[in-house]
């Protein structure tokens, strides 16, 4: 039986696995969007390549921002 310190402990790393796997997930949205938007010939214009800040706790990665597409 695991204390509750180790307890603790293993939902941390859970979390730190999920936050970089959404990480991932994010890049390849990202990837995916402006892949979209080239194909369909949107992809000259400067705001539509441009990535919107949004807060995160950054336990992961200690970066309190993350880029995403709106």
């Amino acid at each position: 039986m695991n204390n509750i310190y180790d307890a603790i402990k293993e939902k941390e790393n859970q979390i730190a696995i999920f936050q970089a796997q959404i990480s991932g997930l994010q890049a390849e949205i990202e990837a995916l969007r402006v892949a979209a938007r080239i194909l369909e010939g949107n992809g000259s214009t400067p705001e539509a390549a441009r990535p919107v800040a949004v807060q995160t706790n950054g336990a992961a990665a200690g970066d309190k921002t993350k880029r995403v597409w709106p």
